[in-house]
C-alpha cells in the first residue's frame, strides 16, 4: 500500500512493480477534455518533490498569466506549432503530434522556450529512452527540434539519440496467406486480404477504395486516397501517404474476379467505399488469424508479403517501388532488403546440394 501523508498533493499509489505513481491535472484541451500528467518514481520522497515542483510551476504560471509576465513555455510553443500546421499536415501526423504533446517531454513543457538548454533536452531524451523504443524517441526529438527551430532559432541541438534498432519484419508464408484467402472467401475480409497480399495496398488505401477507382475494361486499380483518423477520432478521406502513393496498378485475375463478384452482389454506387473501415479490417484480421491457427501478424505484413514475393521473383526494385507506392528504391533496400524465409531456405538447400556434389571426396 502507498504511504499516506497530508501533503495537499495528488493521491499517490504504489504499483505492483513497487514504483509510486500519481496523476496531476495539467490543462484542458481544445475539446474540453481534462489532461493529466503522470508521475512515477521508485523513491517516494523524490516523487513528492516532483509533484510539489509541478504544483509550484502551475501556481507560478497562473500568477504570470494574471500579471502579464508569462513567458512562452515549450508546451505553449508546441500547441501553437501544431495549430499552425493543421492545414498542411495529415490527420495521422496531427494525432501523433498531439499524443506526443500529452505524453512526452513532460519535464520540459513548463520551461520557457528561451530558457531551454541542450542539457535540458539531453536529460529529457535520456529519460524518454528508458521507456520508449529508439524510433519513438527520435520522433519525440524530431517534433521538439521542429518547434525550437520556429520559436528558438538560435538554439541548434546536437542531442545524442539512442541507436536505431533494425527490427526483422514478420512475413506470412505462402501457405499462411493461402489459408487466409481461403477462410476469408465470401466475407468482408476477402477483398482486403486480396488487395493487401496481391496488390501490396496499405490498409488505409484499401478502406478508401471506391468503385470509381476500378477500371474493369483496362483491368486496373487507381489508388489515390486513404482513410485515416482525424483529431475528432473520426475517419476522414485524404490523399495517399506520399506523391508516389498515388498510382495505377494492374489487377491479377483473382483480384479482378473477386471485385466483379462483390460488385454484382452488393451493387454499391461509385461514390461508396468498397470495403470496411481500417479499424474493422484490423479487428477482423485478428479473428481470421486465430481461425487459421497461424502466428500473429499485422494486417500490414501482407504488404510485406507482396514485396517479398516480387523480390524473390527478381522483379526490378524500381518497379516494386512504383507498384507499392514508395518514393525511392532506397525504401525497398531499407525495409524489404530480404526475401521470404522459406524462399531463402529453398535457395540454401539448392546451394547445399550443389556444393555437396561438386566437392565430394
Amino acid at each position: 500500500m502507498a504511504k499516506s501523508r497530508n501533503t495537499g498533493l495528488p493521491k499517490i499509489n504504489q504499483l505492483p512493480s513497487g514504483a509510486y505513481h500519481a496523476k496531476a491535472y495539467d490543462y484542458t484541451d481544445e475539446t474540453g477534455k481534462r489532461i493529466y500528467r503522470s508521475f512515477s518514481n521508485y523513491d517516494y520522497n523524490k516523487l513528492l518533490l516532483e509533484l510539489a515542483q509541478f504544483k509550484q510551476a502551475k501556481s507560478d504560471d497562473k500568477l504570470a498569466r494574471a500579471t502579464g509576465n508569462r513567458s512562452l513555455t515549450l508546451g505553449d510553443a508546441i500547441d501553437s506549432y501544431i495549430k499552425s500546421k493543421s492545414a498542411v499536415l495529415s490527420p495521422t501526423t496531427m494525432n501523433s503530434y498531439r499524443s506526443l504533446r500529452r505524453n512526452n517531454l513532460q519535464y520540459l513543457m513548463d520551461i520557457p522556450v528561451d530558457k531551454i538548454t541542450q542539457e535540458n533536452v539531453q536529460q529529457e531524451i535520456n529519460r524518454e529512452a528508458m521507456t520508449h523504443a529508439p524510433k519513438t524517441v527520435r520522433n519525440i526529438h524530431g517534433l521538439l527540434t521542429a518547434v525550437l527551430q520556429v520559436y528558438r532559432p538560435d538554439l541548434t541541438l546536437h542531442t545524442r539519440l539512442p541507436q536505431k534498432v533494425k527490427n526483422e519484419i514478420a512475413i506470412p508464408t505462402e501457405e499462411e496467406v493461402q489459408k487466409l484467402i481461403k477462410l476469408s472467401k465470401d466475407t468482408d475480409m476477402e477483398l482486403p486480404i486480396l488487395l493487401a497480399a496481391c496488390c501490396g495496398m496499405r490498409r488505409s488505401e484499401i478502406a478508401a477504395l471506391k468503385w470509381s477507382d476500378i477500371n474493369f475494361k483496362n483491368n486496373t486499380i487507381t489508388i489515390k486516397h486513404a482513410l485515416v483518423i482525424n483529431g475528432d477520432n473520426q475517419f476522414v478521406e485524404k490523399t495517399t501517404k506520399t506523391t508516389a502513393g498515388t498510382r495505377t496498378i494492374r489487377m491479377f485475375p483473382i483480384v479482378s474476379n473477386a471485385l466483379k463478384s462483390y460488385k454484382n452482389e452488393n451493387k454499391k454506387g461509385d461514390g461508396e467505399y468498397i470495403t470496411i473501415n481500417p479499424d474493422a479490417i484490423s479487428r477482423a484480421f485478428a479473428r481470421l488469424e486465430k481461425k487459421a491457427e497461424i502466428p500473429h501478424y499485422r494486417f500490414h505484413d501482407l504488404r510485406h508479403y507482396t514485396v517479398s514475393v516480387m523480390l524473390s521473383l527478381n522483379i526490378p526494385k524500381n518497379y516494386i517501388a512504383d507498384y507499392v507506392g514508395h518514393e525511392t528504391e532506397n525504401m525497398i533496400d531499407q525495409v524489404y532488403g530480404h526475401i521470404m524465409k522459406n524462399k531463402k531456405t529453398a535457395v540454401e538447400d539448392i546451394m547445399q546440394d550443389y556444393f555437396s556434389k561438386i566437392f565430394t571426396e
